[in-house]
């Protein structure tokens, strides 16, 4: 309703003025205080142009605005118009929110995205660093998805790689049978592999030609490697579920090696979007020669395919991405992968069965922010072949990393152990328990604090915004109280609360006359489909932690200025409508953010 209001009130604006109706509603925005329920800067807009000042011109528009059913008054202060709503459109608005229920918010059809996210070798726990993406990949799926995009999360296996070479001597020649997770157990194992590889020549040769059989494929080696990686993807995703985090795919780059990569390079040789090198440092190389765009850099060109004909990952990473846009023929066949807790399955390249992924309209890639020049020179590619368009939808969601206090999560070092996600979740239940009263049942005890332990975990890292760097501490990202995610499952219990203490249902009454607070809190309610949006469009899930926070503290004080059980029959029903959609807007908000909604706490 707020939307439609904002719509509405800027087509009376564009009439009065001469704005078009775009730059009428670019100038509408929600004011702070008591400065109505809608602020026009259209006068800041016109004011170049008359010459006159903005606080004159505001006031001269006034008696030229025409009358509008959601309008019950508008007044000039200084160089902004202030609107007034009536009473009926809190009334339309909370019967707007109660009719939609889960849906409100969700936006009209555009088309298909693709989001890939948490792409973690396949040879270790994911550590905290790799929950950041996982969680930060998911929300914006989810935002996206409510925002009418039809989203397909895709999971990148980079089962070619280095480390899962080393990874498949260490379990051909160390003796160690799994015991435990097995990406934990492989992890570790790892970490040793790294260290005989520092010094020890024989186990770098002899890595080194497992790396050359994984990549010829077909043969035992290359076997024995793709069980072990999806073994351990496998182990991964118990983690992934744990924090509510599925996905629609996963593309193994054994299969991309050896299904689409020959057609994408031949296409991108063919369109002079990279040359051969023939002399230099270079030679014998494929490389996309950047130019003058490039130039600050050290090395502005990017080998995509050494002189041995061996891709590198960016290499891969291109045709990779030409396939998400549908620019390839080549067309991968999957299996069943692993059945997820929300009842679809996921399913990964490798099988005999076709699936509709790829052929998307836009392409959302979360990556850490040290790849912001390998995505860049994929972009750059995408417009040397003519996909303009293509290119303009090709999204590097860029963030930056999880550290500790004192230094960086390294898989080789091992620095991970002690703050993989499994562990970060399990003290965050533990801590989230002790909260708890004594005479809880233990079944119901741990339902609630594997609700809240999850939520504490998801809400510290996605309402940090992706550019600023997330140095992590236990206190911090456990903390039960303030701006946390376990207090705003406690605003959305509350209201649940006090429509079970009721067998009577919510019905808004349209002579009710609307106090100050429970304005302040419809009109935020009101704001959510544009913020999902918003939030969709600048892939920033953080905006609506932000916005939950906000809500929760404005029905908090709701809650304590206005009584709703013991109010007499035609405000208590009306009050009611207000709790019921508070409900319904926060839960949605906080779907969004993948956190779990308890029925108790």
């Amino acid at each position: 309703m707020f939307l439609k209001a904002k719509k509405e009130i800027s087509k009376i604006i564009a009439e009065a003025t001469g704005l078009t109706q775009e730059e009428a509603f670019s100038s509408l925005e929600m004011p702070k205080g008591e400065f109505g329920d809608l602020a026009c800067k259209a006068a800041f807009l016109l004011a170049p142009k008359e010459k006159k000042a903005p606080a004159q011109i505001a006031a001269e528009l006034i008696p030229k605005l025409k009358k509008h059913k959601f309008v019950e008054k508008a007044e000039a202060m200084g160089p902004y118009i202030n609107f007034f709503f009536t009473e009926k459109f809190y009334v339309d608005a909370l019967k707007d929110i109660m009719k939609k229920g889960k849906s409100y918010g969700k936006g009209k059809k555009k088309g298909k995205a693709m989001v890939e996210f948490p792409s973690v070798n396949p040879n270790k726990p994911w550590h905290a660093g790799h929950l950041r993406n996982a969680i930060l990949g998911d929300s914006v799926a989810r935002v996206l998805a409510h925002s009418g995009w039809d989203v397909e999360s895709i999971d990148y296996i980079d089962d070619l790689g280095l480390q899962v070479a080393q990874s498949l001597w260490g379990y051909m020649h160390l003796g160690n049978k799994p015991s435990g997770k097995f990406d934990h157990w492989l992890g570790a194992q790892y970490v040793e592999v790294a260290k005989r590889m520092e010094t020890d020549q024989k186990v770098q040769a002899e890595t080194r030609e497992l790396l050359k059989r994984m990549e010829e494929g077909n043969n035992d080696i290359s076997k024995k490697a793709r069980w072990l990686a999806e073994e351990c993807v496998k182990a991964q995703y118990a983690t992934d579920f744990s924090y509510s985090i599925f996905h629609s795919g996963l593309i193994f780059e054994s299969d991309i090696v050896h299904t689409i990569f020959h057609e994408g390079l031949d296409m991108v040789k063919e369109n002079n979007a990279i040359v051969l090198e023939k002399e230099g440092k270079n030679a014998g190389c494929w490389v996309v020669k950047l130019g003058e765009k490039f130039q600050k850099m050290q090395d502005p060109d990017k080998i995509l395919v050494r002189s041995d004909g061996t891709a590198t990952y960016t290499g891969k990473d291109l045709i990779f991405q030409l396939w998400k846009l549908g620019k390839l023929k080549g067309k991968f066949k999957y299996k069943p992968f692993i059945k997820q807790p929300n009842g679809e399955e996921a399913f990964a390249t490798g099988g005999t069965a076709p699936k509709p992924f790829g052929n998307s309209d836009m392409v959302v890639n979360v990556i850490g922010s040290e790849q912001i020049y390998p995505q860049e020179v994929i972009r750059e590619v995408l417009l040397r072949l003519g996909y303009g368009k293509d290119a303009a939808r090709y999204v590097h969601l860029a963030y930056e990393h999880v550290t500790l206090p004192d230094e960086k999560f390294s898989g080789r070092a091992g620095t991970w152990k002690g703050y993989t996600a499994d562990e970060l979740l399990e003290e965050s239940v533990r801590r989230a328990k002790e909260k708890i009263s004594k005479d809880v049942p233990e079944s119901e005890k741990d339902k609630i604090g594997r609700a809240v332990g999850e939520a504490a975990i998801r809400y510290s890292f996605v309402r940090t915004t992706p550019e600023k760097k997330l140095i992590f501490k236990w206190e911090e990202a456990l903390s039960l109280e303030g701006n946390s995610g376990p207090y705003l499952q406690y605003a959305y219990v509350r209201a649940r609360k006090i429509m079970e203490k009721t067998e009577e249902k919510p019905s808004i009454s349209a002579k009710y006359k609307f106090q100050p607070e429970e304005k302040k809190l419809i009109r935020e309610l009101c704001a959510f489909p544009e913020l999902v949006e918003r939030s969709a469009s600048a892939f920033r899930p953080h905006m609506l932690a932000d916005y939950s926070y906000m809500l929760s503290e404005l029905f908090s004080r709701f809650y304590n200025l206005c009584p709703v059980l013991k109010a007499e029959e035609d405000v208590r029903k009306t009050r009611l409508g207000i709790v019921k959609s508070f409900e319904t807007v926060l839960g949605n908000s906080l779907t969004l953010l993948g956190m779990p909604l308890p029925e108790k706490m």
